[in-house]
């Protein structure tokens, strides 16, 4: 383990070293990592710096600790949680996660045109009117395209997808506004109806046939085009 410069998130540096020993191979499952003092010593840091990682592992279940004995990885070292990691300039960037984006929803539409049920339907249908409604209100247009996505997600019928959706779609949020007021005002001054509109119908149409092809393009199109409007094309 090499020492570490002072960037500003000291602690979950030291967490993100911690993990990719732990990842290869030099603690083990069950293992005891060295004292605070040791590690502090290592990362040329204070103990409480030491103490925040270690929380912080902890939180994800890597590491657990134990009274008066100290840290050990846990028996499922690599963690619990899905966490994107900071990259050394402050990332993921926005391109970043759109990049994600573009992979899951798109698998996600393709599952759901298979395994949606009626119910799950209903659901797209509400989110997407939902969508309608509020299109003037841009934060309750925004979080409404969220549930719309939420919706196509549970229709996969696989957790994982749900979940994954659901961290991205929370950190594109403010991008997602951002991307409907403007598209909005386009609308406004050129009298034309919401580009978005359309893209999610085709979306819905396809799941709904149980086309499976259908939904993955209609996905692939749609995210295309919110891209752009993110001006991330």
């Amino acid at each position: 383990m090499d020492r570490l410069s002072r960037p500003a998130s000291l602690a979950s540096r030291i967490a993100q070293t911690l993990r990719d020993d732990i990842a290869a191979g030099r603690f083990a499952a069950g293992a005891r990592l060295p004292a605070e003092s040791a590690l502090a010593e290592t990362f040329d840091v204070s103990r409480p710096i030491v103490r925040e990682a270690i929380a912080l592992l902890k939180a994800d279940g890597v590491l657990v600790t134990r009274k008066g004995s100290g840290a050990y990885v846990s028996e499922t070292p690599g963690g619990q949680v899905w966490r994107v990691a900071s990259a050394p300039d402050g990332g993921p960037t926005l391109a970043q996660l759109f990049e994600l984006r573009r992979v899951v929803e798109t698998a996600c539409a393709e599952m759901a045109a298979l395994r949606r049920t009626d119910a799950d339907l209903a659901s797209i249908r509400t989110a997407l009117e939902s969508m309608q409604v509020h299109a003037a209100d841009f934060p309750s247009a925004a979080a409404a395209d969220i549930a719309f996505h939420h919706a196509i997600a549970q229709a996969a019928h696989n957790p994982c997808f749900t979940g994954l959706t659901d961290f991205v779609s929370q950190q594109l949020l403010a991008a997602r506004q951002h991307a409907w007021e403007n598209s909005a005002q386009l609308n406004v001054l050129n009298g034309t109806p919401r580009a978005a509109d359309s893209e999610h119908a085709s979306l819905v149409e396809a799941i709904a046939a149980g086309d499976a092809s259908a939904a993955r393009a209609a996905a692939s199109a749609h995210l295309s085009a919110a891209a752009a409007r993110m001006g991330l094309d």
